[in-house]
């Protein structure tokens, strides 16, 4: 008896044991699934709610319209660039009951719009129709719907929403081709982006310009819509937010003033206006462009046959910043600077004056070669000129005869310094850098030491030497300027597109200075002033307009056409006015024979739209400082 109690005993105290346990288990498992129900349903219950919805839904994203772009007024009513919309309209075969459903509704809306049910012979085929229905994907019957077009599909009624009226943007922009290779356009992206991450393949691309460089700020936040398989409705998850707007630097009336003109001129070419004081890019062109509105928005077959006739004439080629040329005579300005700034009055100044008789012969430094001859583009001759008066007339004997005196080390370091064998840094794509020689290029490259004659090709900007027109308004803008070398931006600021607040603005960058004498700057601008007024641009010398001042150029090419040579016109404007108010002008045009025949006339009309109705006193006329004698035959004493 007492043998089974215990027995007893101890099973119900096991059952007891096992009854504790499994009740203990039951509880933590409870509390556990409590705290993930609480973590699901609280912590990240939207989440999962988004979650749960891709089992029985699809997921697509409505793409953001990309933000405007203005010039620097901002005038509201003027963008450059901007968005128009336009309606497409959408038929969800998915959303049919039957393939049948879905030929029937098709022969209706082909017999009201006009269409021949050929035209959708692709999506009709049973596969394909089934592989649309499965995904749930959306077909296109009209894209960019007329007003007539949308009146008879008014009554074409059907119930549920089989069909749809999407709404969408189209890139436009209002200067077209004048301004093409400042905003560039947009495009979708290319398997490579894709593949870099640039963009998802649903999604709109910078192609070129600004519109490249400065993608990311533009684009905007992209929407989210998740459309249910089953009980056929959508709903918008996030809305799309749109990009930021962008303000340049660009004036309108600046830019469309070097466009006409230089169509107008008939040539290839580039034309720049930069402010000297900040390295504000307000005007860009390149002659032959393209129209960015037939590349963003024209339709297959136009926008192809677009480019094929743009690349015929290489119109996507930004002259600008893409090419470089010798300099030429707007070299000469820089070499005088560099004699100026590298050796004392006594040896190189204002003063400084050379005879030229048409030519000026180089002693040779070998035995039994002749002397070299270097001919004036004045066959007759200058006559004594000093530094201002050479630079008026843009006498070659003048600057043989200083660039000899000098040497070549002091041109070469002050060309690299100010930035002409580097790239500006410009803010838009594709940039090229211009070339300075050194003795030490020549070496290598030609196994030939560097020779006076070298040096007498480089003091007019010929030669080895190449240069950018970017780069050459940089240039000039750090001479004006008083050596400050700045990044020129096309870019002013970015702005909020929702509430006009400034997200980031483009202050002046310096990227080097060089210590450049006022006094010796002075009598540059006096130099370039006089070419305006008794030199080769006076053209430009009227007194119903800015006071201008600048610098002529023809480079001399290896081609045996007509009118081979490529001219150059640097100027800038109002002369003897503080340089936060000036516009510095580079104009190139390409086998335009002078610079005062062919690239000063778009300078002009640059200046006139910059500086409309000027109106004040005229400055003193430097002209009178030139030092120029008619008579050819004075003797070599009064040559310094």
């Amino acid at each position: 008896m007492s043998t089974r109690s215990s027995t007893e005993f101890r099973l119900e105290r096991r059952f007891h044991v096992r009854i504790y346990f499994f009740t203990a288990l039951v509880l933590f498992l409870s509390v556990v699934c409590v705290l993930q129900l609480g973590n699901l349903q609280v912590l990240h219950g939207a989440e999962n709610h988004v979650l749960s919805r891709k089992f029985v839904s699809k997921q697509e994203f409505k793409e953001a319209p990309r933000g405007f772009i203005y010039d620097r007024n901002m005038n509201l009513d003027k963008p450059l660039v901007q968005n128009i919309l336009y309606i497409d309209f959408n038929m969800y075969p998915g959303r049919f009951k039957t393939r049948e459903e879905g030929v029937e509704f098709l022969k209706r809306f082909c017999a009201i719009m006009g269409y021949p049910l050929a035209k959708y012979a692709d999506i009709l085929e049973p596969d394909k129709w089934k592989e649309l229905s499965r995904k749930n994907e959306e077909v296109t019957l009209v894209h960019r719907l007329s007003r007539a077009q949308q009146v008879r599909l008014a009554s074409l009624q059907l119930p549920g929403s089989k069909t749809q009226f999407v709404t969408r943007f189209l890139r436009y922009y209002t200067m077209g081709p004048a301004l093409a290779h400042v905003t560039g356009y947009t495009g979708s992206p290319s398997k490579r982006e894709i593949k870099e991450g640039k963009a998802l393949p649903y999604q709109t691309l910078g192609k070129a310009g600004v519109e490249d460089f400065y993608d990311t700020d533009l684009r905007g936040k992209d929407g989210i819509l998740v459309r249910n398989k089953v009980l056929d409705s959508e709903e918008t998850i996030e809305r799309s937010q749109q990009g930021n707007h962008l303000i340049l630097n660009i004036d309108r009336n600046v830019q469309a003033a070097a466009y006409e003109a230089l169509i107008k001129s008939g040539k290839r070419g580039a034309a720049i206006a930069i402010r000297p004081a900040t390295g504000e890019v307000m005007a860009l062109v390149s002659a032959p462009t393209y129209d960015p509105n037939i590349l963003s928005s024209g339709t297959g077959d136009v926008r192809s046959e677009h480019i094929r006739k743009v690349r015929l004439y290489n119109g996507f080629l930004n002259l600008a910043i893409q090419t470089k040329f010798p300099p030429a005579s707007t070299f000469k300005p820089l070499v005088a600077l560099a004699g100026l700034e590298s050796f004392p009055d006594d040896f190189v100044s204002k003063r400084t004056k050379f005879h030229c008789p048409g030519r000026w012969s180089l002693e040779s430094s070998v035995a039994g070669v002749p002397d070299s001859v270097y001919y004036c583009h004045k066959a007759s001759g200058h006559g004594m000129n000093n530094m201002i008066g050479a630079i008026a007339h843009s006498c070659n004997v003048y600057f043989y005869r200083l660039g000899y005196k000098i040497g070549p080390t002091p041109i070469i370091e002050l060309s690299k310094a100010l930035g002409l064998d580097k790239k500006s840094g410009i803010d838009l794509p594709g940039e090229v850098q211009g070339f300075v020689p050194d003795q030490k290029w020549k070496q290598i490259t030609w196994s030939s030491r560097w020779y006076d004659g070298d040096t007498i090709n480089l003091s007019i900007g010929q030669g080895f030497m190449q240069t950018t027109p970017i780069e050459l308004a940089v240039m000039y803008a750090a001479i004006l300027n008083g050596g400050k070398v700045l990044r020129p931006h096309v870019l002013r600021e970015v702005r909020d597109s929702y509430n006009g607040r400034i997200v980031r603005k483009v202050r002046p960058e310096k990227i080097a200075e060089v210590p450049l004498s006022r006094n010796h700057i002075e009598t540059i601008e006096k130099g370039m002033r006089a070419v305006v007024t008794a030199g080769t641009a006076s053209y430009l010398n009227r007194k119903d307009m800015v006071p201008v001042a600048g610098k002529t150029g023809t480079a001399q090419t290896r081609s045996e056409r007509t009118g081979r040579d490529h001219a150059w016109f640097v100027g800038f404007a109002p002369y003897g006015a503080p340089v936060e108010e000036q516009m510095v002008v580079v104009i190139f045009v390409e086998y335009g024979v002078a610079g005062s025949y062919s690239a000063a006339p778009v300078a002009m009309k640059m200046f006139e739209a910059a500086y409309p109705n000027w109106d004040r006193p005229l400055p003193e006329d430097p002209a009178k400082e030139m030092a120029i004698h008619p008579e050819h035959n004075e003797s070599p004493e009064l040559q310094q």
